[in-house]
């Protein structure tokens, strides 16, 4: 194998392979990335699988001399590329070692046989949905961040996806809080009839090859699989098995108290109330009164904080304790100028809602 490449085309696809590889694996090759070349379509791939999530990536502008292939420990080719300068870099494989050649550097990274490196198939298309990019991206910024982590109650460790026709919606949920939000999507005739929940390591990593905002992106699910495919990437993974919980169970109703909010300035608020919390006390008060907000915190050997914001609030006075990292979290990924909230009493779970098409569910903390 003999190949030019931009470095920095490289780079980004070794960084991708990266984040599939497991950190600690019984077998040394998951933790590699293979590298293969096609002379006739000018073509260098890069794979890497940890047995559950698969990816191929096409890293554009390169020139194959000699085609091949080599698998090699993708960390090591990351952290070359990365503090290499140059704007192109040679890879030659001469039997299980290869070359990364610079103009003034060159080293020799020893890795394995080609053959032995695993592959998962994509999944047949026997349903298949497709997406602009940019809904897709936005749809998973908005759920991802509130599914839950190696929970012992296994689905909520992923994202449900539900078609409904010309509807895409996603949910995730920790057990404290729920993210929603819906997208426009074009299926086909076979319905998604099975809900498909997509582990949370796959979702963050199909965000990264979403790289053309215009791009319609192809989604095939088939048995206990999805794959999703961009004109360079393609990944593949396993749905995570089990029962997602009722979630409109979870969304409250009859919520009699709506106040539009400027995001940055409870982003504000919120964060500097939190200064003074500690793993004691994480809880944060915000204490609704005619035209104003008070959000405030005490930890006893820390000291206490209170914020005062002006709002449009008309109706009776409400307390209500949060924890200030919830509300962190969705401001985080919200661009809107104003969200909407809704309560109804301080015993019941607050309401953030953008436009028509996103929700977000957080439980009351006392404090």
């Amino acid at each position: 194998m003999n190949v030019k490449c931009n470095r920095a085309a490289l780079y980004e696809a070794v960084q991708l392979a990266s984040s599939i590889v497991p950190a600690r694996t019984p077998k040394p090759i998951l933790q590699c990335a293979k590298l293969e070349t096609h002379k006739k379509d000018q073509k260098l791939t890069v794979h890497a699988t940890d047995n559950e999530i698969a990816l191929e990536y096409i890293v554009p502008q390169v020139q194959v001399v000699d085609e091949g292939a080599t698998v090699i420990p993708a960390d090591r080719i990351a952290a070359i590329l990365h503090e290499s300068k140059d704007e192109t870099v040679d890879l030659v494989v001469d039997e299980a070692v290869c070359s990364v050649r610079g103009k003034d550097s060159k080293f020799r990274i020893y890795g394995h046989d080609p053959d032995d490196f695993p592959t998962i198939s994509a999944a047949q298309e026997g349903i298949c949905v497709e997406i602009k990019a940019e809904t897709l991206k936005k749809m998973i910024q908005h759920t991802v961040f509130a599914a839950a982590r190696e929970n012992t109650r296994y689905a909520i460790n992923g994202v449900l996806w539900e078609q409904n026709g010309k509807k895409l919606r996603m949910v995730a949920t920790d057990g404290r809080r729920l993210a929603m939000i819906d997208g426009e999507c074009k299926a086909s005739k076979n319905k998604l009839e099975d809900n498909a929940i997509v582990p949370v390591k796959a979702m963050t990593v199909m965000e990264r090859i979403l790289n053309n905002p215009d791009e319609m992106i192809k989604i095939s699910f088939s048995g206990n699989q999805i794959t999703t495919s961009t004109a360079l990437a393609r990944l593949t993974c396993n749905l995570v098995q089990g029962r997602f919980p009722k979630y409109s169970d979870v969304i409250p109703s009859g919520c009699d108290k709506t106040i539009q909010i400027e995001s940055e300035a409870l982003r504000s608020a919120v964060r500097r109330a939190a200064l003074l919390t500690n793993e004691q006390s994480r809880g944060i008060l915000m204490s609704f009164s005619k035209g104003q907000l008070c959000l405030s915190s005490s930890t006893p050997e820390a000291g206490d904080a209170e914020i005062n914001m002006e709002i449009e609030y008309q109706y009776e006075p409400l307390k209500i304790g949060f924890s200030p990292q919830y509300i962190l979290d969705v401001l985080r990924v919200l661009t809107e100028p104003q969200v909407t909230c809704e309560f109804s009493d301080g015993n019941r779970p607050g309401l953030i809602r953008v436009g028509k098409d996103f929700l977000y569910v957080v439980m009351p903390v006392t404090v």
